[in-house]
């Protein structure tokens, strides 16, 4: 959530106002929906829920924007300083070297054409997607994933009853979207070193001490705030680029491995759900 959150902030920035003149689908997939219905339309507002961004565009219409494993946004305009035309990229997302290449890319699947640049939606391995959709499906697709770690509507009470409501591993219960929007491998990773938690453990164990549901949820809370403090933990490329990336990864507690930050112990690693898993022996329990 902290890196889709930075990239909503900085789109903001420059893409808020301006029309969509035109849309190349360049892979049916990417891009679901009449792209009819958006020519001409100004962009007004955008949000977020979990991973997913939501743009307002006049006429009541929303595009969705999901940029799932692999998805990246590069946003171009051509800006003219004392007669020389400047190509200046804004890029978020997951880093390739699409940020810095030409564009299109062979991994350039939808392709936004505004009043004063293009915007560019690459995806490698093709599980992103924009969708064009009126109020009532944008409010029946967000409804899908839980609240944010960092709303109001996520209490210790909300954290309890997803817990108790499950015996498979902790790990594996906060990378469910449906329950918790935007908490992802990352930021389980660290939350659950943070309270001390293995995260093997079973949720419904956890459920069991109101001390431990509490920590969780404090840490939860606190490396995604840090994420949004440091941009998220994407990466920077700064030729040519105002960078969308951030610099969490510089303060990662136990993912991507290495030494424990407590107790000095080498970090195990171990795969839940799918997704590597870091944590340590001695200090999760």
């Amino acid at each position: 959530m902290p890196e889709v959150e930075t990239l909503r902030k900085q789109l903001e920035r420059v893409v808020v106002g301006q029309r969509i003149k035109g849309v190349k689908a360049l892979r049916k997939k990417s891009f679901q929906g009449d792209p009819k219905k958006i020519r001409g339309k100004r962009i007004e507002e955008i949000g977020r829920k979990a991973k997913v961004m939501w743009w307002r565009l006049s006429g009541g219409r929303f595009l969705l924007v999901h940029l799932k494993m692999t998805g990246q946004l590069v946003y171009e305009s051509k800006l003219k300083t004392q007669n020389l035309k400047i190509k200046t990229r804004i890029v978020g997302g997951h880093p390739t070297a699409d940020w810095v290449g030409e564009l299109p890319s062979k991994h350039t699947r939808v392709i936004l054409e505004l009043e004063q640049g293009r915007l560019f939606f690459n995806d490698v391995r093709v599980f992103g997607w924009i969708k064009v959709v009126d109020e009532k499906r944008k409010e029946k697709e967000l409804s899908k994933y839980g609240p944010d770690v960092n709303s109001k509507e996520f209490t210790v009470t909300y954290l309890k009853s997803v817990l108790e409501s499950s015996k498979r591993p902790i790990k594996v219960v906060l990378l469910d979207q449906k329950k918790i929007g935007g908490l992802g491998n990352i930021y389980s990773n660290d939350g659950l070193f943070y309270a001390g938690i293995d995260p093997r453990k079973p949720a419904s164990q956890v459920a069991k001490n109101k001390q431990k549901v509490e920590q969780l949820w404090q840490s939860l809370r606190w490396v995604i705030n840090q994420g949004l403090r440091y941009g998220g933990a994407s990466e920077r490329n700064y030729v040519h680029l105002d960078g969308l990336g951030g610099e969490y990864q510089n303060h990662f507690l136990v993912y991507g491995g290495g030494k424990c930050k407590k107790c000095g112990r080498e970090l195990q690693k171990i795969k839940l759900g799918g997704r590597s898993t870091w944590f340590c022996s001695q200090c999760q329990r």
